[in-house]
């Protein structure tokens, strides 16, 4: 069954949405207006899209208010934000220093693409964070209310897209981690390559010769893709490219990935190629790539996690946002491969670190006819 749309407006509760209601929205989204002027029915009308453009009318001395406010329901628009641009660190003392950057924190929020990196782990922690009240709101900090109707439709945005129900409780879909290997549809891909970088796990997606319509599924999600064929055949068939440099080349497109916050597709198509025991070291492609719960060990300090040890300070000129060199919510890593779970068994445990620790997703080739 396909996913209710989020409520429109008034009408909406009742099935219809109200064309007065849908009038409004875009226009009042169109012309700016301030986030205190739009009815709760009307900012609940607006797309993520649309809710963004009022960002723009946010006074930089209203965000320096918000972050002397003592009212927790002002506080938490501006904690569940720095959640929504990946901080790891959901403080009200966090979310003040950020708030009296005031431009830069919303440089920060707008490169964020309207919630399109919104995943199903960090719709849970924003659900953790709290419940978003716009009633309550009213007639309170305009920068609260601005953050408010911004990060709520950006949530009913992202659930639309991974297909969750509002009526379903983000805390009740999955308390306890799958067993996995798990068999399923190719439409529902994501939602299980999302489940699993919940549980801190590295997906691997076996395709059952189907490859290519996976490969291209991820393409279009704007996955980062490092081509393992291609690998292979720059270092050991063409020989045109060696060991070292492959290693600062893949470095470069694993930065690349961590600084704008988008997953690292490893596409293995029908190789084995031996990551494992030639291409991985320490400080370049380590192998933890493999594996987020250690590329990004959320029990150590932030300076001595491992992918910290990639970084140069080259890379951190132009690092987006208020936090250089951290990595953002949205990276993980993706394996994908042709082969079935037989021949995965077989080839992959040895060419692939952490291979037994992966969460394995299979692709029922019945699922394509």
């Amino acid at each position: 069954m396909p996913p209710k749309s989020r409520p429109k407006s008034i009408a909406a509760k009742k099935g219809v949405r109200s064309k007065s209601a849908a009038g409004k929205a875009p226009e009042a989204a169109k012309n700016n207006p301030p986030a205190e002027k739009i009815h709760p029915e009307e900012a609940r009308a607006l797309t993520a899209k649309e809710a963004e453009s009022l960002l723009s009318v946010i006074k930089p001395s209203s965000l320096v208010a918000l972050a002397d406010s003592t009212d927790c329901t002002e506080q938490l628009p501006a904690r569940m934000a720095l959640e929504y641009v990946g901080d790891k660190d959901l403080s009200w003392s966090n979310a003040q220093a950020s708030l009296r950057t005031t431009h830069q924190f919303l440089k920060e929020i707008l490169e964020m693409e309207a919630g399109e990196f919104i995943t199903r782990g960090s719709l849970a922690r924003l659900a953790d964070l709290g419940t978003l009240d716009l009633i309550a709101l009213q007639g309170k900090n305009d920068a609260a209310r601005t953050l408010a109707t911004f990060l709520d439709a950006c949530m009913h945005s992202a659930k639309e897209r991974l297909g969750i129900s509002d009526e379903l409780p983000l805390l009740q879909l999955q308390e306890e981690p799958p067993s996995w290997p798990l068999k399923v549809d190719f439409k529902e891909i994501q939602q299980h390559i999302s489940e699993a970088v919940r549980w801190r796990k590295t997906p691997l997606v076996v395709c059952n010769g189907h490859h290519k319509e996976v490969d291209t599924f991820l393409t279009y999600r704007a996955y980062a893709q490092v081509d393992a064929k291609w690998v292979l055949g720059e270092t050991a068939i063409r020989k045109t490219t060696n060991i070292d440099d492959m290693r600062e080349d893949l470095r470069r497109r694993l930065v690349s990935a961590i600084k704008n916050g988008i997953p690292l597709h490893v596409a293995m198509e029908n190789t084995a190629v031996a990551f494992k025991k030639q291409i991985c070291a320490d400080g370049l492609f380590p192998d933890s790539v493999f594996n987020l719960g250690c590329f990004d060990d959320l029990s150590k300090p932030e300076a001595e996690r491992e992918y910290k040890r990639i970084l140069r300070d080259s890379d951190l000129s132009d690092w987006a946002g208020a936090f250089p060199g951290r990595l953002k919510d949205g990276f993980f890593t993706v394996v994908t491969t042709a082969f079935g779970m037989e021949s995965a068994e077989a080839h992959l445990s040895e060419a692939l670190p952490f291979f037994s620790d992966m969460a394995v997703i299979e692709i029922d080739p019945a699922s394509f006819s």
